[in-house]
């Protein structure tokens, strides 16, 4: 009799599956519209823009004597950066061009005596006075030097940052050497790493947000548009540099030597789309499951555009279809689904 009972229930299990069996509780989003950008992701570091840093090179050879900054340092117009103490050859060069200058304003004097006793030529006085403009302007020029001066404080030009600063206390320094570099605050730029493949896809002109990759500083990032998109391919990264330049206000939330991602839009597009989590895969391809009658019914898509966690399909949907995003790994096609309170 018990073996009769157990066949009995074996036969009738098939019917009370179909009739109340066990569903899986899924949560659902509405496919709808939505505006997709195309984009790229890349990365890259901020770095001074080399169109608005001033370099100082030693204009006569002098020694440090002392260093008011360090490199990195901000600093803001007429800050003092160095001191340098005029050498011995130049303070000479400046001294001898000033004696120069006493002894052409002499020898003028002279020859203009000797013209009035008609011992000497208007040549001879012409010759004397074209002297007399070589060795003030010989001066002048030291006077421009500054060797004129013992001692000799530069200050920044302007409001910005020590990017560059070879010397220290104590260095003589030659003619041409470099004493210091700065760089604008309110202007950088940053070289943005694309693939090879996808330069094609870039140009000047085009939108991009460039945020910190590391921290929450400025939320989202700031807006700005590539300026120069290079031939070439950087031989130590192996990709392509786009160039984008943060002005003013841009330049505020970054430093040089920051990290940060740049995304660049290049299309965008009016699609049927998804949260990303609504599309699974497997051998057939993408697919997803649209809830229709308490049953989710799998349907296969094509992927497109991906932004802001929504994704483009395309297949058998509509706007308005409710597409499983939570209990969709558990389905299968035609299972009794109920939906999450």
């Amino acid at each position: 009799m018990r073996t009769l009972t157990a066949i009995m229930l074996l036969l009738a299990a098939p019917a009370l599956w179909a009739a109340g069996g066990p569903s899986v509780q899924v949560r659902t989003a509405t496919v709808a519209k939505h505006r997709l950008a195309d984009t790229i992701t890349a990365f890259g570091t901020v770095r001074p823009d080399p169109e608005a840093q001033t370099t100082m090179d030693a204009s006569y050879t002098a020694f440090v004597q002392r260093v008011y900054v360090t490199l990195g340092q901000p600093v803001h117009k007429g800050d003092p950066l160095l001191q340098l103490r005029t050498a011995p050859s130049a303070r000479a060069a400046y001294l001898s061009a000033q004696a120069n200058v006493r002894y052409a304003r002499l020898e003028l004097q002279r020859k203009r005596r000797l013209l009035h006793e008609k011992l000497a030529t208007h040549s001879d006085v012409d010759a004397a006075r074209k002297a007399l403009e070589t060795a003030k302007a010989a001066f002048a020029a030291q006077q421009e030097l500054g060797t004129g001066k013992l001692t000799r404080v530069i200050k920044a030009p302007f409001t910005g940052i020590v990017s560059q600063l070879p010397v220290k206390p104590g260095n003589e320094v030659q003619v041409g050497s470099q004493l210091f570099q700065l760089a604008r605050r309110d202007r950088l730029e940053v070289a943005l790493g694309v693939e090879p493949d996808e330069e094609s896809r870039v140009h000047q002109g085009q939108r991009v947000r460039v945020r910190p990759l590391f921290g929450n500083g400025n939320g989202g990032g700031v807006r700005t548009s590539v300026s120069q998109v290079n031939a070439v391919v950087d031989p130590n990264t192996r990709l392509v540099d786009v160039i984008v330049r943060l002005t003013g206000k841009q330049a505020r939330p970054f430093l040089p030597g920051m990290r940060v991602q740049g995304t660049l839009s290049l299309k965008v597009r009016n699609v049927l789309a998804v949260p990303r989590s609504a599309v699974l895969q497997d051998s057939k391809g993408d697919y997803l499951f649209v809830v229709r009658s308490g049953k989710a019914h799998r349907v296969n898509v094509h992927t497109g555009l991906e932004s802001g966690g929504l994704i483009g399909v395309r297949g058998a949907l509509q706007a308005g279809d409710k597409v499983v995003v939570q209990g969709n790994y558990e389905l299968s096609d035609g299972m009794a689904v109920r939906l999450a309170p």
